[in-house]
């Protein structure tokens, strides 16, 4: 029975009905067998019974009379008997009178010596008293070919029950094929919509109701749930695009939180700035110059006494050339703060700009070197990474390019981050290092690994923090890797973790594509770390 398990429902279905009919045919040529084979021993039996009676009533007045060579005469009569092989008389006395056919010598000298059937050497002997007056005048044995008989009949009998099973059998071929249809058709046709389902995800599709049996009340029941599983998946649909925009408007949340950290450091640099010019051009000397030019204007035709008789006038040249200095020193302090200030003003800039560009592409899968989707998603939170005295090492690979979607990249590498900046924070370790790590898994794949050695996670939630809703933060939202995973997903690739254990850091690893390369297969990576 294990071996029809995989086998289709209309061969099972046509087996049984074969099965059964050849058993049931089996059984009733047997018991037709049997029947027929007691009747044949009865007759047969009977027969040889009614031919001794007959010679007995013959040879008994015979042989009362004296005359037991007239019992041959009788004797040779049993020719028409085709089936008796031999027979012969035995006097009271021990003499034979007279014998028939085939004798078997043996059989003669000892003879059975009651009456009644016996099988001597496979031989059917049949022995009967001849009577007068119901004195025993002597004994009839009659031999009989009781087994080459039987032998045929068994032939018979077999090559009949032989035709009888071969002709049903294809009787029943013919038939279970037509009327299997009945059955094996809606259940067909359940496994072919069944089947068009799990390939094609259309809910939408609905089984024919063939009939009003069990089949038919199956077929109302598969379509009921065809009706539920389709108005749960467009549910789940819509669950699931609500979690995406979630996740998407999380994402540029993080991805604006460290624009906003980055650009809050740069404008400090521009408040610092600031202030220095604010406060050179408080304690310029200029008005002194110019109260030195009113001076200079006021003694307009003594000018030449004024500059060599006078105290003030005396001093005036050398302040002029000090005051000069001065201002030259000032000026080129104050275009040194105005170059960084512009240099600041352009970075937050960049900053906002590249903020733009990822929140305006989406979707879209593109060819992108992943070393500056990496650099993006660090510069994003480089002030964290300075305030929390955090090492970055990167440990980068010559890799192909990839087939992604940035904004979806810089979304899973800014939570990564973002992740492993809070996993140092609440780890005791004081040498706080993030390790980001690109390379080439194989022929198809890059891997970027994000690796820390934080407060690690235990064995018991790394099958859980994909899961939606899982978080170990108090602030966390249960979303974030959740999501991650799902867009990883949705490019192609995946997002795992690994942890040797609580205290021992942890490994999370994003593999990507690498995108088509129409000149021939991708580059082998060479490794180059720097810090």
């Amino acid at each position: 029975m294990q071996r029809l398990r995989g086998v289709p429902i209309q061969r099972k279905l046509r087996f049984v009905i074969l099965a059964t009919c050849t058993v049931a045919l089996c059984m009733a040529s047997c018991a037709l067998f049997a029947l027929q084979y007691f009747f044949f021993q009865r007759d047969y039996r009977r027969e040889l019974e009614s031919v001794a009676r007959i010679i007995e009533n013959l040879s008994g007045p015979v042989i009362a009379l004296g005359s037991p060579e007239s019992i041959s005469d009788f004797l040779n009569a049993l020719d028409a008997k085709p089936h008796i092989t031999g027979a012969f008389v035995l006097l009271a006395d021990g003499t034979t009178a007279a014998s028939f056919g085939r004798l078997d010598e043996e059989l003669m000298k000892r003879p059975p010596a009651t009456d009644g059937f016996h099988t001597v050497r496979g031989e059917l002997v049949y022995v009967h008293p001849i009577l007068d007056d119901r004195q025993r005048l002597g004994t009839l044995y009659l031999l009989s070919d009781y087994r080459q008989r039987s032998t045929k009949l068994h032939g018979l009998y077999g090559s009949i029950l032989f035709a009888v099973l071969a002709s049903s059998f294809f009787v029943a071929v013919v038939v279970s094929s037509r009327l299997e249809r009945l059955i094996c058709g809606p259940i067909q046709a359940l496994a072919d919509t069944a089947r068009r389902i799990a390939k094609g995800g259309d809910y939408s599709l609905r089984a024919t109701k063939e009939a009003d049996d069990e089949v038919g009340e199956f077929t109302d029941t598969f379509n009921g749930m065809l009706a539920q599983i389709q108005s749960r998946d467009r549910e789940l649909q819509s669950a699931q695009q609500q979690l995406m925009d979630a996740s998407r408007q999380a994402g540029m949340a993080e991805v604006a939180t460290g624009v906003l950290h980055n650009v809050g450091n740069v404008l400090n640099s521009v408040n610092v700035s600031a202030t220095l010019l604010a406060e050179k051009l408080g304690t310029t000397r200029a008005e002194n110059l110019v109260r030195a030019a009113q001076l200079l204007r006021q003694q307009n035709g003594t000018l030449a006494e004024f500059l060599t008789e006078d105290v003030k006038g005396r001093l005036l040249p050398s302040y002029l050339a000090d005051a000069s200095d001065e201002l030259a020193r000032e000026r080129q302090d104050a275009l040194a703060e105005i170059m960084l200030l512009n240099k600041n003003i352009e970075h937050i800039k960049d900053i906002v700009a590249m903020q733009q560009n990822y929140a305006r592409v989406s979707g879209l899968i593109e060819t992108l070197p992943l070393e500056a989707l990496i650099e993006d998603a660090v510069r994003m939170n480089v002030g964290a990474f300075e305030r929390h005295r955090i090492t970055l090492v990167r440990d980068y690979a010559a890799v192909p390019p990839a087939a992604v979607d940035k904004h979806k990249v810089l979304q899973i590498l800014v939570n990564l981050i973002r992740n492993a900046k809070y996993a140092l924070d609440e780890g005791t370790i004081e040498e706080k290092k993030l390790t980001v790590r690109l390379r080439q898994k194989d022929s198809r794949t890059l891997a970027i690994e994000i690796i820390d050695n934080g407060v690690g996670i235990p064995a018991e939630n790394l099958t859980r923090i994909f899961s939606h809703g899982f978080t170990t933060r108090k602030e966390g939202h249960g979303f974030g890797l959740h999501s991650a995973a799902l867009a990883a997903q949705q490019m192609g690739g995946s997002l795992t973790a690994h942890s040797p254990g609580p205290g021992l850091g942890a490994v999370f690893t994003l593999e990507l594509l690498i995108a088509p390369q129409p000149g021939g297969a991708p580059s082998s990576a060479v490794s180059a770390a720097a810090t």
